[in-house]
């Protein structure tokens, strides 16, 4: 069995990507790191929670950097909308965010 930590920053496309990948039976889905990239991190990190709340995915989740380290920003708004994934209607996080930074996130219990 694969351990992973899928870094995202889900619009439609990632959203899946959690889906599959928790759903893969040689997957461990050790949690789940966002960052900025088809929206703002704060969206793609509620995008992310709200997601896995929706289909009972119960990993950590960690945020990460607002923005690239070398560009400028380029949000996919005409693709994913306004909040990253517009469309399904998902519902709040029934969880918190890990409190560590992405870069910090090793898949175990937050410290």
């Amino acid at each position: 069995m694969e351990k992973i930590i899928l870094d995202c920053d889900p619009g439609h496309d990632d959203a899946i990507a959690i889906l599959l990948a928790a759903g893969n039976p040689n997957i461990d889905l050790l949690g789940i790191t966002t960052v900025s990239g088809n929206h703002n991190v704060e969206n793609t990190t509620r995008n992310a929670l709200a997601t896995c709340t929706a289909y009972g995915i119960k990993v950590p989740v960690a945020k990460g950097s607002p923005g690239p380290l070398v560009s400028d920003q380029v949000l996919a708004i005409e693709i994913h909308g306004e909040t990253g994934l517009d469309g399904p209607e998902l519902p709040p996080a029934s969880f918190d965010l890990d409190r560590r930074h992405a870069v910090d996130f090793t898949g175990s219990s937050a410290t």
